[in-house]
C-alpha cells in the first residue's frame, strides 16, 4: 500500500484502495454501434472540453490550501490538512484493525509515523526522509507525489460527462503518473478502469470526487476524497526533532523507496 503525500493526489487514493494489489479482471464495454460520426464527434468535442474543465479543477484545489476528508471500504479513514504553495501537507489515516499512519511533509522534508498495531514494525517515532533524494522511479519521490498528477490524469479521460457543476466519466488508472513499475506489474492482465464523479463548486475549485475500485477488485468499494476550506490558512510545522528519526534502508524498501 502506497503511503507518500497522499492527501492530495487521487493516484494516492487509488493505491489505498488496493489498486496495487486488485483482482479484477473486468474490460471496459464496448461502445454501442449506430451513431453518427458528425454525432460522435460533436460528443467527443463534448467530452474533451468537460475533461478539461475538470483537469483544471483539480489542477486549481492543488495549487491552493485547505483541508481534506477521505472515506475507503473497510472503515479506513483520512483527515488532514495541505498548503501546495509552501509545500506542506498533515495528514492521518486511520486503517481498521491495523493502526493509524500519520504523513506530515514540510518542503521536501517528509515525515511518517505510525500508531497503534502498525507501531510495533515501525516503532512510535516520526520517521524523516528527504524526498528530493528519492529516485524518480520510488513511491516516495517528488516526481511520483506530484499533486498535478491528478490533473494530469483527469485531462487524459475520454468519456466525461458535466450536468451542472457534476461530472462523472472513466479513469484508466493506468496511465497515472504516480504509478511506480511494481503497480503496474501487478496491474497487468487485470482492468484499469475506474469509474468516478466528481462536484467543481462556484469558484472552479474540485471539491469532491468519489472512485468505484468494483471495477478494479471485487468487493474494494469507493474511495472518497472531500476538500473544504480552499484557501484557508494552514499551519504545518515539521515534527520535534526528539520524536525524529532518520528512516532506516529497511523501512524505505518496504514503503517502496
Amino acid at each position: 500500500m502506497k503511503m507518500g503525500r497522499l492527501a492530495v493526489t487521487g493516484a494516492a487514493l487509488m493505491a489505498l484502495a488496493g489498486l496495487s494489489a486488485c483482482t479484477g479482471n473486468e474490460t471496459p464495454a464496448a461502445s454501442s454501434a449506430g451513431s453518427s460520426p458528425a454525432a460522435e464527434s460533436g460528443a467527443a468535442a463534448a467530452s474533451s472540453a468537460a475533461a478539461k474543465e475538470l483537469a483544471a479543477a483539480a489542477l486549481k484545489v492543488t495549487e491552493s490550501s485547505g483541508k481534506i476528508h477521505m472515506a475507503m471500504a473497510g472503515g479506513m479513514t483520512g483527515e488532514g490538512a495541505f498548503d501546495t504553495p509552501n509545500k506542506a501537507l498533515d495528514v492521518k489515516m486511520s486503517m481498521a484493525g491495523l493502526g493509524d499512519v500519520s504523513i506530515r511533509e514540510v518542503g521536501t522534508d517528509l515525515y511518517m509515523k505510525f500508531g497503534g498495531t502498525a507501531a510495533k514494525s515501525f516503532g512510535a517515532k516520526w520517521m524523516h526522509v528527504d524526498a528530493s533524494k528519492m529516485p524518480a522511479t520510488s513511491s516516495l519521490s517528488l516526481e511520483k507525489n506530484d499533486p498535478r498528477n491528478t490533473a494530469k490524469l483527469l485531462e487524459q479521460t475520454t468519456d466525461v460527462k458535466k450536468s451542472g457543476n457534476k461530472f462523472s466519466g472513466t479513469l484508466d488508472v493506468s496511465k497515472s503518473p504516480s504509478l511506480t513499475a511494481e503497480m503496474v506489474k501487478a496491474m497487468q492482465g487485470r482492468s484499469t478502469q475506474v469509474p468516478f464523479t466528481a462536484e467543481v463548486d462556484a469558484k472552479g475549485y474540485l471539491t469532491k470526487m468519489t472512485m468505484d475500485m468494483n471495477s478494479v477488485a471485487q468487493g474494494a468499494g469507493s474511495v472518497e476524497a472531500s476538500y473544504t476550506d480552499i484557501g484557508s490558512t494552514v499551519a504545518i510545522p515539521r515534527p520535534a526533532k526528539a520524536q525524529t528519526v532518520e528512516m532506516s534502508d529497511s523501512v524505505l524498501k518496504t514503503l517502496g523507496g
